[in-house]
């Protein structure tokens, strides 16, 4: 599963939201500071879940962003699917081939079927509220650079 740059954001945003609760509501700009992220990108990704209804704009002398649900009641499946426009996993990875990607005549679309239900089941009860509170507080400028195949030569 890959999911777009925009979503990684509204994640890290929401994230950042849960962990600072008390100072609600919060800007986009000192998301955008203190996460790492380009400020204008972060404001368009934020009117995306404002839109969705995970969180609502507050004007005003006390202006910046809000929950419109309670954190632990949005998972990340409901996330992802809704920034994404499409449902996680939705096809075989083999989908090129001429076998058609029924999980009956294909063992290989069959297996990654059941697996992406299985993440899509951990996805669903995961709030955004608990993937706070279990992931490491980082920026995302000073994230290390991914090397795919230097991890899987260390596989």
């Amino acid at each position: 599963m890959k999911v777009s740059q925009a979503s990684a954001y509204a994640l890290h945003a929401l994230m950042y939201m849960v962990r600072h609760m008390t100072q609600l509501p919060v800007t986009s700009g000192a998301i955008a500071r203190a996460e790492g992220m380009p400020a204008g990108y972060l404001a368009k990704v934020l009117q995306q879940l404002a839109r969705a209804g995970f969180v609502r704009s507050v004007r005003g002398r006390q202006r910046g962003y809000i929950f419109a649900r309670g954190p632990e009641e949005v998972t990340l499946l409901d996330l992802f699917e809704t920034l994404e426009g499409r449902r996680l996993f939705g096809d075989c990875p083999l989908r090129h081939c001429a076998c058609g990607g029924t999980t009956e005549n294909c063992r290989i679309y069959a297996q990654w079927n059941s697996a992406a239900e299985k993440i899509r089941e951990l996805l669903a009860q995961t709030s955004v509220a608990t993937a706070a509170w279990n992931h490491p507080e980082h920026r995302f400028n000073e994230m290390p650079d991914f090397d795919v195949e230097e991890n899987l030569r260390r596989a």
